[in-house]
């Protein structure tokens, strides 16, 4: 039992990661987040968002392909797939978050600032590799 809970299943342990608020590249475009898992037998889901932080308060951007502000990413053993957010007009600040159960030890993810299309070339200063990613919080809970 989730300590807290009385007569409650226990949720599986969120962990959320942030990149922590980026100064946008004058060339960056999107934000790109790279979601693998290496795992061999169980699928992996979790849950993507982009914040522009420019007047100061958090302002979800919409992601592709999903067309939502918060987009659940799933995926089989053995695959990788990303979402991308528009951050063309953000003026300063942008944060990209990943919630994911905290015992996918078998996924990696990354995000990667990209310029402009056709060319879609990663910009200097707006790329977090998985190591570089901060652990906000821990959320579990009752259903």
């Amino acid at each position: 039992m989730t300590k807290g809970c009385t007569g409650c299943k226990r949720t599986p342990v969120r962990a959320v990661f942030s990149t922590g608020i980026l100064r946008r590249n004058p060339g960056t475009n999107f934000a790109l987040v790279d979601l693998v898992n290496l795992g061999k037998t169980v699928a992996r889901e979790m849950r993507v968002q982009v914040f522009d932080w420019s007047s100061g308060l958090p302002v979800a951007l919409t992601l592709t392909p999903c067309n939502t502000t918060t987009c659940l990413v799933s995926l089989a053993p053995g695959t990788s797939n990303f979402v991308y957010a528009d951050v063309s007009n953000v003026q300063f600040k942008y944060e990209v978050r990943i919630t994911r159960r905290s015992v996918n030890r078998n996924v990696i993810l990354n995000v990667t600032g990209l310029g402009e299309q056709p060319t879609l070339t990663p910009q200097t200063g707006n790329n977090v590799l998985q190591h570089g990613l901060v652990r906000l919080k821990r959320r579990h809970g009752c259903k």
